[in-house]
């Protein structure tokens, strides 16, 4: 598989990830919180974040588990 960069990722997502989103999604494997407000984009940044994790091989697609606390946050994460 070809390196997966931003812009790749914004590509196949149909997305443009701020700076902000970006460092969230692009972060070392480790546990961290995100703590924005609402419609700042954290339901596209976990989504975005599954993808990278899947797309650069870190973690396999049937070993990933997304929770979400409302209904238009689930809609946005099935797609």
């Amino acid at each position: 598989m070809s390196e997966l960069t931003r812009a790749r990722l914004d590509a196949a997502l149909d997305i443009r990830l701020t700076d902000e989103q970006w460092q969230v999604v692009s972060s070392p494997m480790a546990p961290g919180v995100v703590v924005a407000g609402a419609g700042s984009g954290k339901t596209t940044s976990m989504a975005a974040r599954v993808a990278w994790l899947v797309g650069t091989g870190q973690v396999a697609a049937d070993a990933v588990l997304g929770l979400t606390f409302t209904t238009k946050a689930t809609a946005q994460l099935l797609g």
